[in-house]
């Protein structure tokens, strides 16, 4: 039985769920099966919509609804945003104990930690519970340094060059 690792790719860079999702889709290729839980991407069609055509074997789930803009000083978005990452995390936490995948994306997590809708220890406590088996990526832009001393593999994304 193989070993399952948590995976971060973090940082102010794009390409954090591209990475992730490439990582999902070559073990794919190995006869893995991927799940994917968007976090704090409410807009994210692009890279998205292609993978649907990978279904059953690539499931994709987004809890939060679509925004063009999000003011988080507004406390009535704010209570909406902590209601669906509440939904979208006790979903991956049902994944992470059940073992219901091979890989488990959880894109955008490390930014709702962050923005003070998760706390280190919930996260931490929850890959704590994972299946031995069970890869666990997580992406954002920040990462905290307990979940990066308890992550296998961690990658930061950067800007070299902006025009």
């Amino acid at each position: 039985m193989r070993k399952g690792n948590v995976f971060v790719y973090y940082g102010n860079g794009r390409g954090k769920t591209s990475l992730a999702i490439g990582l999902g889709i070559r073990q794919l290729g190995q006869g893995h099966n991927v799940m994917m839980i968007q976090f704090m991407d409410y807009d994210n069609k692009t890279e998205i919509a292609p993978l649907k055509k990978l279904e059953p074997d690539f499931r994709i789930f987004c809890f939060e609804k679509t925004r063009d803009f999000v003011d988080e000083t507004s406390e009535c978005v704010r209570k909406e945003i902590v209601n669906e990452i509440n939904i979208s995390f006790g979903f991956a936490k049902k994944i992470l104990e059940t073992g219901e995948c091979d890989i488990l994306i959880l894109n955008g997590i490390l930014d709702a930690m962050e923005g003070g809708y998760l706390s280190v220890e919930e996260l931490k406590c929850a890959l704590c519970k994972k299946a031995s088996y069970m890869d666990v990526i997580l992406t954002g832009k920040n990462i905290n340094d307990e979940i990066f001393e308890s992550a296998d593999f961690v990658y930061a994304v950067s800007v070299e060059k902006e025009t």
